[in-house]
């Protein structure tokens, strides 16, 4: 387990220094940040905790309004990077979740519930979530969908392993103890029913098997990442009702 663990660190330190986005990868990624904090409502005085902010999009957001703010991130050189745009991190790779005495209104993995090694790290992590949360407070999940993105899920990251669903991810809430759980779907800035046939169009280009045959073109290693930009998405939310 160590060892799987160190294997998973030393993965995101690479990714953090070496697979930088494009200028229009980085523009989409912090809309959908954008979009992630209004949809979920985040209200003036609100506490937040990210579990794996990555490059920090949403902590941005976050920071610039002022709010309560902690991130859970096991990468030295992205929590460095938070601390210095004034970010409280913890060094930690989760789960099982640090020790953290406060309490929040938001607790949020964006990109990471997929990467959990199994069922059962995925139904611990959302428990001891449950357990920092406020009464009231909510837990946000925003995942590919597997029905969208078929073999890209696996192909596109190594680490990749707890597959997300909409009803999966229900169902993963419900049984780590949050109430009025409800999801939606999304593509960057597309949402609802009218992202499925935009989706369904994307996840057909030929990027990915191009970049297959094609392994050192660095113009289709970067098309590829756009294209799973615009792949669908679950946003999942969960309340904790005691």
């Amino acid at each position: 387990m160590a060892d799987e663990r160190k294997t998973t660190v030393e993965f995101f330190s690479h990714f953090s220094r070496e697979d930088k986005p494009t200028k229009a990868g980085a523009w989409l990624s912090r809309a959908s940040a954008r979009a992630i904090f209004k949809y979920i409502n985040v209200v003036p005085g609100s506490s937040i905790l990210e579990i794996g902010p990555g490059r920090g999009d949403f902590a941005d957001i976050c920071l610039a309004r002022g709010l309560e703010y902690l991130a859970v991130e096991a990468s030295e050189e992205m929590a460095g990077a938070l601390e210095k745009r004034g970010a409280r991190t913890i060094r930690a790779m989760a789960p099982p979740l640090p020790r953290i005495e406060s309490q929040f209104d938001f607790v949020l993995m964006i990109n990471v519930m997929e990467h959990m090694n199994s069922m059962q790290d995925a139904l611990q992590i959302t428990r001891e979530i449950k357990e920092v949360l406020k009464p009231g407070g909510r837990f946000v999940i925003c995942s590919p969908d597997y029905l969208n993105w078929r073999a890209h899920f696996f192909n596109c990251d190594f680490s990749h392993n707890y597959v997300t669903t909409a009803r999966r991810l229900r169902q993963l809430m419900i049984n780590g103890g949050l109430k009025n759980v409800r999801s939606r779907h999304f593509s960057v800035l597309l949402t609802g029913f009218v992202c499925f046939p935009f989706t369904g169009l994307v996840s057909y280009l030929p990027f990915g098997f191009l970049h297959t045959i094609f392994p050192n073109s660095r113009a289709f290693y970067k098309l590829y990442k756009i294209q799973l930009t615009f792949l669908r998405k679950v946003l999942a939310i969960g309340e904790n009702h005691g």
